[in-house]
């Protein structure tokens, strides 16, 4: 039932999501104004706004001009109300969940915004380090595990540095934004356990490497082509979080 109620929740977060992702990179509001087509600017009535089966029983289309509408409100739906389910099996009914789900909450749009402007808007990582610190401190003291908030500490201020560094010292290799993103990440995955920082963040570079190279050998070899690199560590921390214990033991041995 709780992990039912998180996929169902997370579904319409998706939907709010989505237009986050469309407003923040223009500088629009994101709690007020009416949802529109972008084609023919017509408002969007409630029964055009019902997360997944609007955009089904419409097949994509806006239904007064009849324009095409992308999958992207569609999957960042479907793939937000799976990840908080995902999260809800993992830690359960407890804290963590709750902060957990503001991870995947700020990932999503931020994923989305990158991939589209090459930007990581440092309002949504703040947002994800003000709401989600906090919960993360509550839940290590509901737990009685208070090292959890020192893990936490360490690994945000370690992605930080090491982000730095490669920020200095690789130029134009990374943005700003990455480097604030590296650090909530490293918070995140600290408070599980401090070996599922380096996991993370190795994941992200491997994922944004092979990428990278498929990329290159697309355009001939053009090393003028941007790759975002915040989809990538998205990516691996999640894979990370969910995963990252099988991860652990299979790279010790055990």
């Amino acid at each position: 039932m709780f992990v039912t109620l998180l996929v169902v929740l997370g579904v319409l977060s998706g939907s709010y999501l989505g237009v986050v992702a469309d407003r923040l990179p223009r500088e629009e509001p994101t709690s007020t104004g009416r949802s529109h087509c972008d084609a023919c600017g017509a408002a969007l009535r409630w029964f055009e706004l019902i997360p997944i089966i609007s955009w089904l029983v419409q097949r994509g289309r806006c239904r007064g001009c009849g324009a095409s509408i992308t999958l992207a409100p569609l999957l960042m739906e479907i793939l937000t109300g799976a990840l908080f389910g995902a999260v809800a099996v993992r830690f359960g009914v407890h804290v963590e969940t709750a902060a957990f789900a503001v991870l995947v909450a700020v990932l999503m749009p931020l994923s989305l915004i990158d991939l589209r402007t090459k930007r990581l808007p440092r309002q949504l990582i703040y947002f994800g380090g003000a709401v989600g610190a906090p919960l993360l401190v509550a839940a290590a003291l509901v737990a009685d595990e208070p090292h959890r908030i020192w893990w936490a500490a360490v690994g945000g201020g370690g992605a930080l540095a090491f982000f730095l560094a490669l920020y200095l010292g690789w130029s134009g290799g990374m943005g700003d934004g990455d480097v604030r993103l590296a650090a909530l990440l490293g918070m995140y995955l600290g408070w599980i356990g401090l070996s599922h920082v380096p996991i993370g963040l190795f994941l992200g570079f491997l994922l944004g490497a092979v990428v990278g190279v498929a990329v290159l050998a697309r355009n001939g070899g053009d090393r003028k082509t941007a790759v975002p690199f915040g989809p990538f560590m998205a990516v691996g921390a999640v894979i990370t979080v969910l995963w990252g214990r099988s991860i652990v033991r299979l790279w010790l041995g055990h």
